[in-house]
């Protein structure tokens, strides 16, 4: 029989993940690993946020904001000034010294030219000593002046979310007169390969701001997530739902036999997840999750069945697929377990979000989302991120919300002509 580990003909190869994990994904993308440092994550917040007295921090917190596209600017390891996207980090990296280098290596991206010879233009006298990634909130393309509520605002739309700032407010002031926004959250260390190219290496999330100073028609802004430690506070009530929801992902994790249940079904789960929340449904009863894998995964094989040409490739391709769906079988308790960590993991992590979200109810900027209708609709931030000691970073995402509306919402909505 095959094993599920020598399958590859319908299963993509994975590539880098550019992107920060959910908390409830690490026991899908890493294993035993992984859900060991989910449930880390919940025990260390827990710790820090049970009581009102701040103390030395074993986690902290950022706030994710919804901008678009991601820019990196900084020093290359000769000093050098640069800009880029996401592509600095590929085998073959894309560094910009200058308008003509944006313009030849993005050619096929005119949107992304645009930020980032915005990017170029107003960053390039400021004298970095390190490396910063961000994402780019607005410019004077997107920044709009729009009465919410009866009160004159500054909105932008860099992705799903529109955020809005009273104008008379100090920061409205400044996004006012700014040329473009951008939120920095990560910086690298930069160094060389064998090759003399150049390699990124995270140095830490959360960026302090301070000497990134470009000037008025800038408005540079962080990521962190201030005064939680003593300001939120769990009860002893959320207290104790957190510590029993850990448990109950014990227990899950206790009965799960990661042989059975590999590496590549992992990732094969992971990606069937990302169809429940586009369904409005989230892991709400795992036994049903499990007929619904199941049915994907068939599907899934059977298109590529379909393409086949030949009698012999056709049955093949059947037998495999049987031999597959065998292995998935066998796996079922271990599968529904996976589905059960990562159900008690969410319900903790949803506690967190939801005291983070009460807190963020004090500042300044707000955030929408249009509806069918074209309406605005109050929504939360896009979630946080959660960083350990040791400079892990994990996403607090309410992926029921936010995941489900990035996947279904029209990026181009705009306000109502009236």
């Amino acid at each position: 029989m095959i094993t599920y580990k020598e399958y590859f003909l319908f299963n993509e190869a994975a590539g880098p993940n550019k992107h920060l994990t959910h908390l409830e994904e690490l026991i899908l993308t890493n294993g035993t690993d992984g859900a060991v440092r989910a449930i880390k994550y919940l025990q260390e917040l827990t710790k820090v946020l049970k009581t009102d007295t701040p103390k030395r921090r074993t986690i902290n917190t950022t706030v994710k904001y919804d901008g678009a596209p991601a820019v990196v600017v900084g020093a290359d390891p000769n000093g050098k000034f640069f800009v880029g996207s996401k592509s600095v980090f590929a085998k073959t990296p894309k560094l910009n010294y200058s308008i003509e280098d944006i313009k030849l290596n993005h050619s096929q991206s005119p949107g992304l030219v645009d930020k980032l010879v915005q990017t170029f233009v107003n960053f390039k006298d400021v004298r970095f000593n390190s490396t910063f990634q961000g994402d780019f909130l607005f410019d004077d393309q997107i920044k709009e002046i729009a009465t919410i509520d009866g009160k004159e605002h500054v909105t932008f739309k860099p992705n799903t979310i529109l955020y809005a700032v009273p104008t008379d407010s100090e920061e409205g002031q400044q996004i006012v007169n700014a040329n473009i926004g951008v939120v920095f959250h990560t910086e690298y260390n930069v160094s060389l390969d064998d090759q003399n190219l150049p390699r990124f290496q995270t140095k830490q999330f959360g960026v302090d701001v301070t000497n990134i100073n470009p000037g008025p028609k800038v408005y540079v802004k962080d990521a962190f997530f201030e005064n939680d430690a003593g300001h939120i506070t769990l009860t002893s009530e959320e207290t104790d739902f957190v510590i029993a929801s850990i448990n109950s992902a014990k227990q899950s994790l206790s009965n799960i036999d990661f042989d059975k249940v590999t590496e590549q079904m992992l990732s094969n789960m992971n990606t069937y997840i990302n169809t429940e929340i586009r369904g409005g449904e989230f892991l709400r009863d795992s036994n049903v999750s499990y007929q619904k894998f199941v049915e994907w995964f068939t599907g899934r094989i059977d298109k590529k069945i379909s393409t086949l040409k030949s009698d012999a490739g056709i049955a093949k391709a059947t037998k495999t697929k049987e031999s597959l769906l065998s292995l998935i079988d066998e796996a079922r308790e271990d599968i529904l377990n996976v589905f059960e960590f990562q159900k008690a993991i969410k319900q903790a992590k949803d506690i967190f979000i939801q005291k983070y979200n009460n807190m963020m109810q004090g500042v300044q900027m707000r955030h929408y989302l249009f509806d069918d209708n074209g309406d605005l609709v109050v929504t939360e931030p896009e979630g946080y991120v959660a960083i350990d000691a040791s400079g892990n970073a994990v996403k607090f995402v309410d992926r029921l919300e936010f995941s489900r509306a990035n996947f279904a919402i029209d990026k181009d909505s705009k306000f109502k002509k009236n």
